[in-house]
């Protein structure tokens, strides 16, 4: 355990005297169990299915040409937005109507884009990637996508008509293929959802070319979140040489001026029913039963999220009429999407049916283990990742020599036609669905009574493992991944247990821990995880192959990190991308809490935090420390081609990590302990239980259960620190000097404490620590430090039991810090 010893003084430096806590108010777990709804059925007569892509208005959005209106144009303004478009002078030439509606045009000529970002974080991303805090662009070609106003907008300024030319033709080709073969994004499809709709929709999107060897630039407004950075409506891309950076990423207008943190969805997806059958090969064929309710009125076609491979025969609504749906080809833009018959009224729920198969989602990699490449997709889904909580009843129809492991609880597994047959069911709504399949040995464990471990591994090793065998020195029946099954269930449990006390009950009567044929990664689902091969070897098989070179400390905390999932990231989602830090940061925190409370020696925890530490502060091969590049809350935009690709994990994880470390050791205090913080966590998972967070939601549970020592500002807020370490990126500096005297039996410590590096608004609670002679370290306090300043105070320690040695700052690594 950590020593934190005796809490001397509330704040050093301070004329504000020791404010003692309020009493704690116990609020008692909540884990009421929801209603279960009864399984859906497919309708027993369907119509013939209606082949992909073969809507009339699709068609005609899919080969649109430019004969509509063409003229020129001078000093035309469109305001979209923070983009300001000029068109200085040149050409317009607008596409046909379909369905009444204008979608489109082409631009040739002299024209900027202008671009203020809203915000200090997008300014700060805007000179990372394009070394400017304000984007003036020229263009001299650009392709304007839409179903607002733009098509009068620019008719209305029109000059002289001319005739259509071929350059304007190819110029609106090279838009097409851009979008259907190297983005991947079914532009018609989206233009569909707003063209069919009642009133029309507010989608703006400008593709822009400039000079030979200019950046291009692809500028988007769309009220159902922009690509690459949903649920925010307004995006920048910009490209480079390994494809499109998001480059800018932020809310509507609208939303900005009410500090409205989250669009809202179009719909939701509240129940399912999923009937698979897998075979030997590990193809897939499915039926899934989709219940879809409508969030605002006018919604027509269902946007739905669907592994390019897995191609759909039919899609059917709720009294087996047959649906028009679009899924291109699986190689382009095979984003798959559902014409529903009649515009759905807010509030209004449909249900639909979708048969699919196809191979390349489930691998079949030898010696029945099965590998699950789509793991977010494998069925129909509204692609809100890890936000759509729903009930799920699933069926599975495999070779007998495999089990299914699957999201949920198993309610049946029995020989069926020569088949296995499992049918699962979840008892609480979840984030996502899934399954394992191989032949597993299990082993189970009694351990806790609430949350029951279950751990399985392949009895057979994979054909890519099998030859390693032939290594010299290596012999396979020791690399039999059975051998360690005890391992995962004592870690499985232990997490359990840590996490219960500091976080509060899960909603889930057990965990799955599964062994996974990857292994460099693992990942967590609801009641099911996937753990990597690699762990389940012992040490010498890992020293062996290599696994252990770059991290040996992963492989300690892999099943804890996983494990802590199952309440970071499933039983509270994640709002958006910038709230995601949230989840894996919060299950790095708690591996750091795993093992603090399974290590004999606090070193090893300690060692976890340095290695963290070491990571954000050291620079890739473009120079850079993760830690500068942007705050937690840009997520995986984090990672750009100016920034590198190896930005986003260590400064998501570990930073993240970091921060909830620091807030668990200034709610601290020799009175309560840890109570104030657990209190806190416990409420954060009851609030959310079954939905998503944002971060903001994040830091109102923790102001509830803020103790009088942390409201430095009298506010009862904590703006000063999450300015500093969640929307800020300064790291500070810290050193103190002592000098200890003594008369008689009392000690007294005169020091001098600078936090120096950061910006002048920089607030926060500096921890002191005394070390004896005896290596004992107690809290002797925190300092309130703003900006680069000096704090120099003389403390009366009294009697000691053992010689002072030294104050140390940030001892338990409380603070990120250089």
């Amino acid at each position: 355990m950590r020593n934190r010893g005796i809490f001397f003084l509330a704040l050093l430096g301070s004329s504000t005297a020791w404010a003692q806590a309020p009493t704690l108010e116990h609020r008692p777990d909540q884990v009421a169990k929801p209603v279960l709804p009864a399984p859906m059925k497919a309708p027993q007569k369907m119509e013939p299915a209606h082949a992909a892509n073969t809507n009339a208005i699709y068609q005609a959005l899919r080969t649109r040409v430019l004969n509509g209106d063409a003229f020129t144009v001078k000093d035309l303004v469109l305001r979209r937005d923070a983009g300001v478009f000029t068109l200085s002078s040149g050409t317009v030439y607008l596409y046909s109507p379909t369905a009444g509606r204008v979608t489109g045009a082409v631009f040739l000529g002299e024209g900027a884009l202008h671009v203020e970002p809203p915000s200090a974080m997008e300014r700060r991303q805007l000179k990372a990637v394009m070394k400017t805090e304000v984007l003036d662009q020229h263009f001299t070609s650009a392709v304007f996508e839409f179903t607002d106003e733009t098509a009068a907008e620019l008719k209305k300024q029109a000059l002289a008509p001319v005739p259509v030319t071929g350059a304007a033709e190819g110029r609106a080709e090279e838009t097409r293929t851009l979008f259907r073969r190297d983005l991947k994004y079914n532009l018609e499809s989206r233009l569909l959802e707003d063209v069919v709709r009642p009133g029309g929709g507010g989608f703006f999107l400008a593709e822009m070319k400039g000079p030979l060897f200019s950046t291009r630039l692809i500028f988007e407004v769309d009220p159902h979140g922009a690509l690459g950075t949903a649920p925010e409506e307004v995006a920048l891309l910009t490209s480079s040489e390994f494809g499109y950076d998001i480059t800018l990423g932020f809310p509507a207008e609208a939303r900005r001026k009410t500090n409205q943190i989250a669009a809202t969805d179009a719909f939701r997806v509240p129940q399912q029913t999923l009937d698979v059958t897998i075979e030997k090969s590990g193809k897939l064929t499915a039926t899934a039963v989709t219940a879809v309710t409508a969030i605002e009125s006018g919604l027509q076609v269902l946007p739905l999220r669907m592994f390019p491979s897995l191609r759909v025969s039919g899609v059917w609504g709720p009294d087996g009429q047959a649906l028009d749906f679009v899924q291109e080809d699986k190689w382009k833009d095979a984003d798959f999407a559902v014409l529903l018959k009649k515009p759905l009224a807010a509030g209004e729920t449909v249900q639909i049916t979708t048969s699919y198969a196809g191979k390349d989602a489930l691998l079949d990699e030898g010696n029945n283990n099965y590998y699950l490449v789509a793991r977010e997709d494998w069925y129909p889904n509204p692609g809100q990742s890890l936000g759509n909580y729903a009930f799920y009843t699933m069926s599975f129809h495999t070779p007998k020599s495999v089990e299914v492991v699957a999201t949920g609880n198993e309610v049946s597994d029995k020989q069926d036609a020569g088949q296995r047959v499992s049918v699962w069911q979840s008892m609480d709504p979840i984030a996502v669905a899934g399954f394992n399949l191989g032949e597993f040995k299990k082993e189970e464990s009694e351990h806790n009574k609430n949350v029951q471990i279950v751990s399985f591994a392949n009895r057979e090793l994979a054909n890519q493992y099998a030859s390693l065998s032939d290594r010299p020195g290596m012999a396979l029946g020791s690399m039999t991944t059975t051998g360690m099954l005890k391992r995962a269930t004592s870690e499985g449990d232990a997490a359990v247990e840590i996490y219960t006390e500091y976080f509060g009950p899960l909603a889930y009567d057990h965990v799955y821990l599964t062994q996974q044929t990857a292994c460099n990664y693992g990942q967590s689902w609801p009641m099911l995880v996937y753990l990597p091969i690699c762990y389940f070897w012992d040490s010498t098989i890992q020293h062996q192959l290599g696994i252990l070179d770059r991290d040996p400390s992963y492989w300690q905390v892999v099943t804890a990190h996983e494990v802590a999932h199952q309440w970071w990231g499933q039983t509270v989602g994640f709002a958006s991308y910038r709230d995601q830090w949230m989840s894996e940061g919060f299950a790095n925190f708690s591996a750091a809490l795993f093992l603090l409370h399974t290590r004999s020696d606090p070193k090893e925890e300690r060692d976890f935090w340095a290695l963290m530490r070491k990571r954000l502060l050291e620079k890739n091969a473009r120079g850079l420390r993760p830690v500068d590049v942007g705050p937690v809350v840009m997520g995986w935009r984090a990672n750009s081609s100016k920034t590198g690709g190896d930005v986003y994990q260590p400064l998501i994880y570990n930073k993240g990590a970091f921060i909830l470390h620091s807030l668990e050791m200034l709610y601290w205090s020799s009175q309560y302990g840890d109570a104030p913080f657990k209190q806190a966590m416990h409420d954060l998972v009851n609030s959310y239980r079954n939905q998503p967070a944002s971060t903001e939601d994040f830091k109102a549970v923790m102001e509830r259960h803020l103790p009088t020592w942390l409201d430095v500002d009298r506010n009862h807020r904590l703006d000063w620190f999450f300015n500093a370490y969640v929307y800020g990126t300064s790291i500070p500096r810290y050193t103190v000097t002592s000098e200890f005297s003594k008369q008689g039996e009392e000690t007294t410590v005169h020091f001098r404490l600078t936090q120096s590096e950061v910006p002048s608004d920089f607030e926060m609670l500096v921890p002191l620590y005394l070390q004896s002679e005896d290596h004992h370290v107690i809290l002797l306090g925190r300092a309130r430090m703003i900006g680069t300043t000096t704090v120099e105070q003389t403390v009366k320690l009294g009697k000691l039991t053992s010689a002072p040695k030294q104050l140390l700052v940030n001892y338990n690594f409380d603070l990120l810090s250089e």
